[in-house]
């Protein structure tokens, strides 16, 4: 980066401290800085991150928009691990590289409607600039734009807007409106892997509202969902399904699963955001997220209010 655009980003880094509690107090007055975002330099664009609570270790997954595999940052207290991703047959991965999520053993990049799976063991044994392979994957029902895991479900779901469109099935009348986006529920076992009783299908679903780009529960049964759209300012809307009584059933070609609709009947509040929240995860009370908004694709990542961190926020 050149000297100009070095005291460019310092310039609206600063004027980001000065005033984003007046803008977004939410979100600078609640959350805690956890880590830079490495390879803005290179065009890295974030996509999600979580936690590895046994190795304290934060995972970031993104893409490029050349021909750049994607990437794994794994953060440690005292290093920054790259790491390039691969498919099965041991060629590069170039795609698009969505949500990134943990369970047990094994680690989940969610994208084209499939789960990614690679063991979490390669994971830390790479060195930095190596690469790390595929096992498998599983399909799902759904864009796969997004996941997130609680330890005992791991959770998909996908991204609506206009020219980005969900199968038709996905439709589901809400007390707000017609919603066209699903979240899908998987149980896993102790190892992390995804359990399959009878047919590959999820447990239970979510319906949730247009623009989300990341989503999470929590312990006492909320469900917390980030949602963001271009250059505009994102939101975190925040609902109860603690009730634990499903608003109905949802059909897929195996049979009928049960669903909550996230709707303004379980809405509970929405925290305001800056722009470009992407995917999310929960950890230790708190809500781990990150932005896509500083990296070079956007205004060399200077657009005012960019965020080039991943931080814990603290819920009301």
């Amino acid at each position: 980066m050149n000297s100009f655009l070095t005291v460019l980003l310092s310039a609206v880094m600063f004027l980001n401290s000065v005033f984003g509690m007046v803008f977004y107090p939410d979100f600078y007055g609640k959350s805690e800085k956890i880590s830079d975002i490495p390879g803005l330099d290179e065009g890295f664009v974030l996509q999600g991150s979580t936690y590895l609570k046994n190795e304290n270790i934060y995972l970031m997954c993104g893409y490029f928009d050349d021909d750049t595999p994607s990437r794994i940052y794994a953060v440690y207290e005292d290093k920054t691990v790259t790491i390039s991703l691969l498919r099965e047959d041991g060629s590069d991965y170039t795609w698009h590289a969505g949500g990134i999520t943990c369970a047990g053993d094994y680690v989940y990049i969610s994208n084209a409607e499939k789960f990614f799976i690679m063991n979490k063991k390669d994971i830390l044994s790479a060195k930095d600039g190596g690469k790390v392979k595929f096992t498998g994957s599983v399909d799902v029902p759904c864009r796969s734009s997004f996941c997130s895991c609680d330890g005992n479900y791991i959770y998909v779901g996908e991204y609506h807007a206009d020219g980005y469109e969900t199968d038709e099935s996905h439709k589901v009348k809400t007390k707000d409106g017609e919603y066209q986006a699903m979240v899908f529920a998987y149980k896993v076992d102790e190892s992390g892997q995804i359990v399959f009783q009878d047919s590959p299908m999820p447990d239970f679903a979510f319906a949730i509202c247009d623009e989300v780009q990341g989503f999470a529960v929590t312990p006492e049964g909320k469900a917390v969902v980030s949602c963001s759209a271009g250059f505009l300012n994102s939101e975190m809307p925040v609902y109860d399904y603690s009730d634990g009584k499903p608003d109905g059933m949802f059909k897929l070609p195996g049979g009928e699963i049960p669903m909550y609709i996230l709707d303004s009947a379980r809405l509970e509040y929405t925290l305001s955001l800056p722009r470009m929240s992407e995917d999310i995860e929960y950890v230790n009370g708190k809500i781990l997220i990150g932005f896509e908004s500083a990296s070079k694709k956007f205004g060399l990542g200077l657009l005012p209010f960019s965020v080039s961190y991943i931080s814990l926020l603290t819920l009301k």
